[in-house]
């Protein structure tokens, strides 16, 4: 049986969140902003065939039809601006770990710093696929870097967890 986070013996949020943290979650959700913004005023400008999935050297594979960069904004922009929210309630995330009243505020201010992180890595992804589409230079560097932040992100943001909640 599962509790809830208003069940839970969880003590409450009291730290203040960094302004790194802070700052990159703002700039990961104008990032994520301004790219759909991008996409959308492109949008009448594009083939009617679109780039919707390139393989590792970053060549295009395969097409489908222009109206597939819509549910790629549309996807993405939801994607970001939840993550965004929910990085901002580290309370309620699922953590490998108990948290007590000792351990708590380390805690929450690991998993809101992993969950920006990743926020960071998808606005990258995100950018690199908008550019593949619009026929610039995606499907390169920026989809590979993005990557290593998701996954970077993850390892290391569960190591510091794990720390943090000893």
């Amino acid at each position: 049986m599962s509790t809830s986070v208003t069940d839970s013996p969880r003590p409450a949020r009291s730290s203040a969140t960094g302004p790194i943290t802070r700052g990159l979650r703002l700039l990961s959700v104008l990032a994520a902003l301004a790219i759909t913004a991008w996409l959308l005023v492109r949008y009448p400008s594009l083939p009617q065939s679109v780039p919707t999935h390139v393989d590792v050297g970053g060549q295009a594979d395969d097409w489908g039809p222009r109206w597939s960069a819509l549910v790629l904004a549309a996807v993405m922009l939801l994607l970001s601006l939840g993550l965004a929210a929910l990085s901002s309630h580290p309370r309620a995330f699922n953590y490998p770990l108990a948290i007590t009243a000792r351990t708590a505020q380390a805690v929450y201010r690991e998993g809101e710093r992993m969950m920006v992180a990743v926020l960071v890595g998808v606005q990258l992804i995100y950018l690199d696929i908008t550019l593949s589409i619009l026929g610039g230079p995606g499907g390169g560097v920026l989809i590979w870097i993005g990557m290593a932040v998701l996954l970077g992100s993850v390892v290391i943001g569960i190591i510091r967890l794990v720390r943090a909640g000893r």
